[in-house]
């Protein structure tokens, strides 16, 4: 009966291509396909199979085709089921993409999905709560958790209410620059969302100059729902979590929380209540040769903030404190120290040939041996320590001593959002 159902269903609904965006590339996209009733590529996604009540939620999340699978003609399908089984009562489908991305400097980043939600009785969807949105990569790898490892909230829904809302989670919760737990969030009205599909994107842009000036924006299909800049933020540490940082996708159909509240007798299950998913594209602005592009300082120290190249057609005041030119192209040598660009050092030239009739110097090596008999030359190097103390500098290094040493954590089997529980 479910192979018949999916036929039917798949019969009813054209495959979506990854669209080309003019002047972008694309990076990285799924188009979801294989075979009927399978699940997605789990090459590409991580499909999610837990429990844990997050905030009020009462979905289960199972990696089961019966919640999450794709139809053999290129989509993606979420669908919450009532279950007895389950914890309470519920299960659905949970993915996050085993890709991540980080925007890129001096440049735009987009992030963009072609959705429909179920188009179910719109009155029985209390509790129902289909969201695509993208998460900070450190919450899966050891922290910083939610919402210090920052969120972005594309596309949500609620209730079956006829608008879409956009999110910005960050900082701390609760309270906090974003607010928690409601985030910096806006919405639009969009009352065919159960019908038609719909592009749903955010557009990080960081060309820019200055941190402060860098933006977010969210838009359903051609229609801008907010923007967000680094300015309103306030703190560029806090921007750089949500707009310099590494992250991953995630689809997935929640049931109850805190916000749509808990699902009622009346509230459908099944594909009504559910999401498709046509495709979903990470795509990066081109940069064209014709650009002036200098070197800019930046607040934080990494390499590819302190040394960003940005497009600019006109060029600073003063150049020289901006543009550092790149090291000279030498070959590619083996056994010589790398400098802070990775480049090998400048190769010596050969010393000039000594006059005839001189003698050629001692050779270049090992000093000769002493004599047999003679006592053995001093050490070289400074003397040896004493154990009562070791200075700062020939501490051994420990494992524990690194903020970020994920590989020393548990792995995790659940996300814990509100970090009453971080593992």
């Amino acid at each position: 009966m479910f192979t018949i159902i999916l036929c039917f269903l798949a019969a009813t609904g054209i495959a979506h291509r990854v669209p080309e965006i003019l002047g972008y590339q694309t990076i990285w996209s799924d188009s979801f396909d294989g075979s009927a009733g399978s699940l997605p590529d789990t090459s590409k996604w991580n499909i999610q199979q837990w429990y844990k009540e997050l905030n009020s939620d009462y979905q289960e999340y199972k990696a089961s085709p019966n919640n999450v699978h794709v139809t053999g003609d290129g989509f993606l399908r979420i669908i919450p089921r009532r279950d007895l089984s389950a914890e309470r009562g519920w299960t659905s489908g949970r993915i996050e993409s085993t890709y991540t991305f980080t925007p890129t400097p001096a440049t735009k980043t987009i992030i963009q999905s072609s959705i429909r939600l179920g188009d179910g009785n719109l009155d029985k969807k209390q509790g129902i709560w289909p969201a695509f949105w993208l998460l900070g990569d450190s919450h899966r790898t050891g922290g910083p958790y939610w919402p210090e490892c920052g969120e972005l909230d594309i596309m949500e829904h609620v209730n079956g209410y006829l608008s879409t809302y956009a999110a910005i989670h960050c900082d701390k919760a609760p309270g906090g620059i974003c607010k928690e737990k409601e985030g910096i969030s806006a919405s639009v009205h969009l009352p065919d969302a159960g019908t038609d599909w719909h592009t749903y994107k955010v557009v990080i842009d960081r060309t820019p100059r200055r941190w402060e000036d860098e933006t977010i924006e969210f838009w359903v299909d051609d229609q801008l729902i907010q923007q967000v800049t680094g300015k309103r933020i306030g703190n560029p540490d806090v921007w750089k979590s949500i707009a310099r940082n590494k992250m991953f996708m995630i689809f997935n159909v929640a049931v109850g929380g805190d916000w749509p509240q808990p699902p009622q007798r009346d509230t459908i299950d099944g594909l009504g209540a559910g999401m498709e998913v046509g495709y979903v594209a990470h795509y990066v602005k081109e940069i064209s040769e014709e650009d002036t592009r200098f070197r800019v300082e930046h607040y934080y120290d990494k390499d590819e903030d302190l040394q960003a190249l940005y497009p600019d057609p006109t060029p600073p005041e003063n150049p020289d404190k901006y543009y550092v030119p790149p090291p000279p192209d030498y070959p590619k040598t083996h056994g010589y120290p790398m400098d802070s660009y990775n480049y090998p050092p400048v190769p010596q030239a050969p010393p000039p040939p000594p006059p005839v009739g001189v003698p050629p110097p001692p050779p270049v090596g090992m000093p000769p041996p002493p004599p047999v008999g003679a006592p053995p030359p001093p050490p070289v190097g400074p003397p040896p320590l004493g154990d009562e103390r070791i200075p700062y500098s020939q501490e051994p290094y420990h494992n524990s001593d690194h903020y970020y040493d994920y590989g020393q954590n548990p792995p995790h089997d659940y996300y814990d959002y509100w970090g009453d529980n971080n593992k």
